[in-house]
């Protein structure tokens, strides 16, 4: 997970909380029955020599070679691409957790089905297997692809938030499973992230709107990288996180209880 929120811009304003009373403070469980599914664009360029150009729901693009060795992408991700057959391909990916996809295209090359297999820290496994349709005529798993279904299963411990009281007016949020930690005041300066599963370079600045809505921005290395929104509900039962990428028109929202 990461934090996120728009530019702060005009004067800062903001009301000072104690932790007996920010909304926001405690723990919180990932509800992925509650979360809406997002709809998500995938693009697979065909680069020659077998290498290959897939840009994903974050508009990153990754450049490699469909040969099972890792490369390190510009999020210091690792990793790894390769081909198994004609209608099937396997990724490796390794951030905060590890992640298996395959990649599988029908016979009449008209559906791609991505089934992805997260491994925590924890040991904990998730599972996701989204089916995408051809946006426009392609052959193979070249081209544009479009969601149409996703399905989640969830085993092991639940992915739990912490989010608690930081300096003046702050907040720090937490992530053991996937081992992130951001620890941050809401004045407008960057605060980088701490947490042994973030990247290097990973940031964030934000603004809390009003008790119950805060607005983060993600940088990576100074760049802008995702915007985000956490509202808690008017009886404190429940957080929604709205969070978009810079790069991509994909919207991803989360729904978390409290515990």
């Amino acid at each position: 997970m990461r934090l996120y929120a728009l530019l702060l811009t005009g004067i800062l304003t903001s009301t000072s909380m104690s932790a007996a009373t920010d909304p926001f403070v405690g723990t919180w469980v990932y509800n992925a029955q509650k979360s809406p599914k997002p709809t998500i664009t995938y693009g697979i360029k065909d680069l020659g020599a077998d290498r290959y150009a897939l840009t994903g729901s974050t508009g990153q693009t990754t450049e490699i070679k469909a040969d099972g060795v890792s490369v390190t992408t510009a999020s210091e991700d690792t990793v790894s691409f390769r081909k198994l057959d004609d209608h099937n391909w396997e990724m490796v990916r390794t951030d905060d957790r590890k992640m298996v996809r395959t990649y599988t295209v029908s016979p009449d090359d008209k559906t791609l089905t991505l089934h992805d297999v997260f491994t925590g820290a924890n040991g904990g496994q998730d599972e996701t297997t989204t089916t995408y349709a051809r946006v426009i005529p392609g052959e193979s798993i070249f081209g544009e692809w479009k969601s149409v279904s996703m399905v989640e299963k969830t085993s092991g411990e639940e992915l739990k938030l912490i989010i608690e009281a930081f300096g003046t007016d702050g907040l720090s949020f937490s992530v053991p499973g996937n081992k992130h930690l951001t620890e941050m005041n809401f004045d407008g300066k960057a605060y980088f992230d701490k947490g042994a599963g973030d990247a290097n370079g990973q940031s964030s600045s934000g603004k809390r709107i009003n008790a119950h809505l805060l607005r983060i921005e993600g940088q990576l290395n100074g760049k802008p990288q995702d915007t985000e929104e956490f509202k808690v509900s008017d009886d404190g039962k429940t957080l929604t996180i709205v969070s978009r990428p810079a790069k991509s028109s994909s919207v991803f929202t989360s729904v978390w209880d409290r515990q």
